[in-house]
């Protein structure tokens, strides 16, 4: 194999295989006080050998994918620095010429490709050695060349390769809280080019302030946003290094001014409540499929039957995933023992696939309508299309992410004290199909802010499943078995107006959506 090939084969295989169970304690109740991503780098003690060996010559002009793979290392480190590479090997300040060019991986990506012959001959080695000379501190060296590796490996290998260290894991990937690595709040950048806030944490510093859902964010501690990387920006909002954080919003025509303030509050995984007791309609929100995230999600189920209830509505929005055995889990809470729930396939085809079935006999068995929109992902999207599918839930909201692969975590060999996430497959329903690059398109479509970005506006090399397995969810179901016109029908005086789609779950929930009606609910455990 040529030089590139084996310095990635280094960089993938290297080392002891031993699974992120083995190695590190998850029930361990000692919360970390919030940090930087910076830190838990630092802590790994990870060097240059690693980058410099992707970053030689003979490695980034082996082929244009290699080629590609340096430019997009070398980018992603110079994004930490606000820096722009241009096609001369040169880097200078990032300007508002730039976002439209280098807004994603794909953009800047295809703007080198189609460059690529007018493209000086670069010295990727010496530019990263510049760069580090120039603008590299100690405090910060080990996430920057963390940040060129996985843009490597974006490339090189697909989107969703990465390396992580097992401190950052454990204490904040993994715990069923949410640790204090935010002011509670989640915002993304959408298509164009806002920053908006997608989720508030009911009780949290930022809904104390009157931070709200949609509201677009201009500026951060009086300074305008607008020439920033996401990047930047991502670690501005969580204000690790002050008590205080400062926003400029708009919100429709209004501009505020909000101040808020740091507290260590934690924010459940799972949170849920009765929203409606007369008509004896409960929410269940789920932020991550972390650990025990299954064994809450039940406890609040069984509080909300103790309740009256009568229809579920299960708030995935902006839930990036996490744990597949726990999205398992929670689907065997809502269907009949022994119900194919999906099955995952492998890459590597002689790895026979893994089937997932019900286990349990089920906890609830009523009316469900799923809210999904575009930052619903992975296990999430297992969760919503795996009901779907087996026709025990509605779908309300927007499309979703389209994340349908799955990774394994295990200690990279280089360095016992990070992570190496791979790529091993994707998920599939049980009528066959996966959600990648596609995602799940709802029943009932409820557009509140689907300007966002998907998997397919991301990345330049995006997984490909085979056509024949790739395919949106079809509406058919809601158009010809649902018999309520929302026109004729009130919303109910107890929702907010703030959140039109689960204003719609309300209304079709109460509008007479159940499941009994189906011809396969024997099938598929539905009363």
């Amino acid at each position: 194999m040529g030089r590139q090939l084996k310095v990635i084969f280094y960089i993938l295989v290297l080392g002891v295989q031993i699974f992120l169970i083995s190695k590190i304690d998850l029930k361990d109740e000692s919360i970390a006080k919030a940090k930087k991503t910076d830190s838990y780098w630092k802590e790994t003690q990870l060097g240059t050998d690693e980058i410099e060996m992707l970053l030689s010559e003979d490695s980034c002009y082996e082929s244009e994918e290699s080629f590609l793979g340096c430019v997009n290392a070398v980018s992603s480190m110079a994004e930490r620095y606000h820096l722009v590479l241009d096609l001369d090997g040169t880097l200078r300040n990032f300007s508002s010429e730039d976002s439209e060019i280098r807004k994603t991986e794909k953009s800047e990506l295809n703007y080198w490709k189609s460059e690529i012959k007018t493209t000086s001959h670069l010295n990727f080695l010496n530019i990263f050695n510049g760069m580090m000379a120039k603008y590299s501190t100690s405090e910060e060296r080990a996430f920057v060349i963390s940040l060129g590796i996985n843009g490597y490996l974006s490339i090189f290998k697909d989107p969703h390769s990465y390396l992580l260290p097992a401190k950052m894991y454990e204490e904040v990937v993994s715990r069923p809280e949410n640790a204090p690595q935010h002011l509670g709040f989640i915002s993304r950048e959408s298509k164009d080019k806002r920053w908006v806030v997608r989720k508030v944490f009911e009780g949290s510093s930022a809904y104390k302030s009157g931070l709200q859902k949609g509201d677009v964010i201009i500026e951060i501690d009086k300074v305008s946003i607008e020439n920033y990387y996401s990047q930047i920006i991502s670690e501005k909002l969580k204000a690790k290094d002050t008590n205080l954080l400062n926003l400029t919003v708009r919100r429709g025509s209004e501009i505020k001014n909000l101040d808020i303030v740091r507290s260590n509050d934690e924010y459940p995984s799972v949170a849920s409540k009765i929203v409606n007791s007369e008509k004896g309609l409960g929410l269940i929100t789920i932020h991550k499929f972390a650990n025990y995230t299954c064994d809450a999600v039940s406890k609040h189920l069984l509080q909300l039957k103790e309740q009256n209830l009568k229809g579920l509505m299960l708030d995935l929005r902006d839930n990036p995933g996490g744990q597949v055995d726990e999205a398992a889990c929670i689907l065997n809470l809502f269907v009949k023992k022994g119900t194919l729930l999906f099955e995952t396939r492998y890459l590597d085809r002689s790895r026979n696939s893994d089937f997932y079935y019900a286990e349990n006999s089920p906890v609830y068995n009523g009316p469900i309508a799923v809210l999904i929109n575009s930052g619903s992902a992975s296990a999430s999207e297992i969760v919503a299309g795996s009901l779907k599918d087996l026709g025990r839930a509605l779908l309300v909201g927007e499309r979703s992410f389209g994340k349908g692969s799955f990774q394994d975590g295990k200690i990279w060999g280089a360095n016992e004290k990070v992570l190496l996430f791979q790529t091993e497959g994707m998920y599939y329903f049980p009528t066959g199909w996966t959600t990648q690059l596609v995602g799940l398109v709802p029943d009932i479509e409820v557009h509140y802010n689907d300007t966002d970005l998907r998997e397919e506006d991301l990345f330049y090399k995006p997984l490909m499943p085979k056509p024949q397995l790739m395919r949106p969810t079809s509406k058919a179901f809601a158009n010809k078995n649902l018999n309520c016109e929302l026109s004729e029908f009130k919303l109910l005086a107890s929702t907010s107006e703030q959140d039109p789609q689960l204003n719609e779950a309300q209304s079709w929930l109460d509008c007479g959506f159940a499941l009994s009606t189906r011809n396969n609910n024997d099938r598929n455990g539905s009363l």
